[in-house]
């Protein structure tokens, strides 16, 4: 390189370096006010709504860090929130670092605020005035140096929560201080809350409080810096007549529920939240040291955690509102066995994680046979796997993996199921009786619909049980084999055996037909044919038995089984049931007039084909 080159690129270096010497201290001298209308114009563009500044002053000559004194600062609401000002404050105290407007950056940082107003506003539709922008997932601010406050008034409306409070808010060396009065709903509410100074970058203690006539929430904790909620971990007490009050306030999209007490651990780091420790009571059920990891860094908010509940009663997890809307369901449709739990998924949507769940012990009011429940729930965009799944009974265990999906935009989610049930009896199923076997069984089943009951409803698929050895009360053995006389005449406490029970039913578009529903005792065999609406559980059945010896008296025809499966009711043929009915079976026995009788059926080989 020549020397006059050298000098030459000597002579630019020099006259930029002067000339960002110049910036600089122009920057750092610059009468801000000179900006006010620009400022005006970009937050106005920021809010959406008319903006006017009293007048913005330099509170000194030099320094790369200038106080600007802003006075009478009005920031109207945005049109669809209705009249009057979002913001009024008659005094602002702002430092403006200029070494960062070299590379693009205004970053402001409010010092005070003297005698204002905020009106925050959501409405319905989810709109908020104080953020154009509601695509962003996550708000939160970052620490501040120092704040000062004095006479600040935050009065916060919200329609889509139904919530409303008015807070007084002040800051000063003795520390940051909010309090005021509110509603959730109907109920009215009183809010504190209590910080250190504002005043510098150490990590920030703060506690806060709500209290109503049912719903108190405490929290107490600290922030990474002052008023920084990006970065927090905090104990939280609460309690409420139902899940949905606390719901109003924390927004994570709960339900409703019998009274509940919790307490637990929350952290926050950037956009993923942390609950540990999690316990407490819901109803009578009892929750213990659940954790829950929510991440909504992404368009889809993900959820990972593990739920244990020492016990659970499926009641609490309504309120008594809806206890009251299941119970005229219940009503109306009489007693039902398959439950009409809800599974759309279109509130889920956005929504991804793993969930392991395991209550350590089932309690109902109803005389039901389960006892304990476990399974992870997977879900990944609209489908939700739960697999493994398995419910522990009084005896024996049902499990398996169940599927609903409800991808690509479909109106009903597709149930499938595939369970089995093993090492139970026939007792224990149907809650008690006289007859004592074991019992297995299937179910795979596809159909589609918003709960349970109504995608079984409209199924395709097949369903098995198959029993072992046991016994049944002669009696009733007799009656199956449609032997009169032995089922009128048997001792009350005499005992048969009961060699198999075989069911298995094709299912079609929610029917389900016997092939076959086969009854075998040490007295008599009966077949079942017909068909179960399983939408309605109605029965529509014809029951043929015969005895395994000779028999005076003696039904001959098919006897039609209506009702529904938690009631069936058999319809005897009427002509058998008068006097000459009965002396008709005696002549038929007399003149040797009777059907064969049954022979012990392959039940070994029918359990295979049922179950294959």
């Amino acid at each position: 390189m020549t020397a006059r080159a050298r000098t030459l690129i000597t002579r630019i270096a020099v006259g930029v370096a002067v000339t960002l010497l110049v910036l600089i201290l122009l920057l750092a001298m610059m009468p801000w006010g000179m900006f006010k209308e620009r400022a005006e114009r970009a937050l106005a563009d920021q809010f959406d709504a008319p903006v006017t500044i009293g007048s913005i002053e330099r509170a000194s000559r030099f320094s790369f860090n200038p106080m600007l004194d802003i006075r009478d600062l009005r920031i109207a609401q945005p049109s669809w929130a209705g009249k009057g000002a979002m913001v009024q404050v008659d005094h602002v105290a702002v430092r403006l670092p200029v070494l960062p407007i070299l590379i693009g950056r205004i970053r402001p940082e409010p010092v005070a605020a003297t005698n204002g107003r905020l009106v925050l506003i959501r409405a319905k539709d989810g709109r908020k005035n104080w953020d154009r922008r509601p695509e962003r997932r996550s708000g939160g601010g970052g620490g501040l140096d120092a704040l000062t406050v004095r006479n600040l008034t935050l009065d916060y409306r919200d329609a889509l929560k139904d919530r409303r409070a008015v807070l007084r808010v002040d800051s000063d060396d003795d520390g940051f201080r909010a309090s005021g009065r509110g509603r959730l709903a109907e109920e009215p509410i009183q809010l504190a809350i209590r910080g250190a100074p504002i005043a510098g970058g150490a990590r920030w203690p703060f506690g806060a409080a709500l209290i109503g006539t049912t719903t108190r929430i405490v929290a107490q904790g600290a922030m990474a810096a002052p008023l920084d909620t990006r970065d927090m971990a905090f104990d939280l007490r609460a309690r409420g007549n139902d899940l949905l009050d606390i719901d109003r306030v924390i927004e994570a999209g709960l339900f409703g529920t019998q009274p509940v007490a919790l307490t637990g651990r929350v952290s926050r780091k950037g956009d993923v939240w942390r609950v540990e420790r999690l316990s407490g009571t819901v109803g009578r059920s009892r929750l213990s040291n659940a954790v829950a990891t929510v991440d909504k860094g992404t368009e889809r908010t993900r959820i990972d955690g593990t739920l244990r509940l020492a016990v659970l009663d499926f009641e609490d997890l309504a309120n008594d509102r809806g206890l009251a809307i299941a119970a005229a369901k219940r009503a109306a449709a009489g007693p039902r066995i398959v439950p009409a739990t809800r599974i759309d998924l279109k509130n889920l949507d956005d929504v991804d994680g793993v969930l392991k769940v395991k209550v350590d012990r089932l309690v109902s009011r109803h005389n039901e046979p389960f006892r304990k429940i476990s399974g992870t729930l997977t879900l990944d965009r609209s489908r939700l796997t739960v697999d493994p799944f398995e419910v522990g009974m009084v005896r024996g265990v049902l499990g398996g993996r169940v599927v609903v999906d409800q991808r690509a935009g479909k109106a009903k989610p597709t149930l499938t199921l595939d369970l089995k049930l093993d090492g139970t009896t026939i007792g224990t199923l149907a809650g008690g009786g006289e007859i004592d076997a074991t019992l297995r069984g299937m179910a795979r089943l596809t159909g589609s619909g918003e709960t349970v009951r109504e995608a079984v409803g409209r199924s395709s698929g097949r369903v098995a049980l198959v029993s072992g050895s046991g016994r049944i009360p002669s009696k009733l053995a007799s009656f199956l084999g449609l032997d009169v006389g032995r089922g009128v005449f048997a001792d009350k406490d005499a005992v048969a055996t009961l060699r198999c029970l075989i069911v298995r039913m094709d299912v079609k578009n929610g029917t389900a037909r016997m092939n076959p529903l086969l009854i075998d005792t040490s007295r008599s065999q009966s077949r079942f044919s017909g068909t179960i609406d399983l939408a309605s559980e109605r029965l529509a059945l014809s029951m043929m038995g015969s005895p395994k010896k000779d028999s005076i008296l003696r039904l001959t025809k098919p006897v039609p089984i209506g009702g529904t499966v938690k009631a069936p009711v058999p319809r005897v043929p009427g002509e058998k049931t008068n006097v000459g009915g009965v002396l008709k079976m005696i002549g038929d026995a007399i003149a040797g007039d009777r059907p064969p009788l049954a022979t012990d059926a392959d039940c070994k080989g029918l359990a295979a084909r049922a179950m294959g």
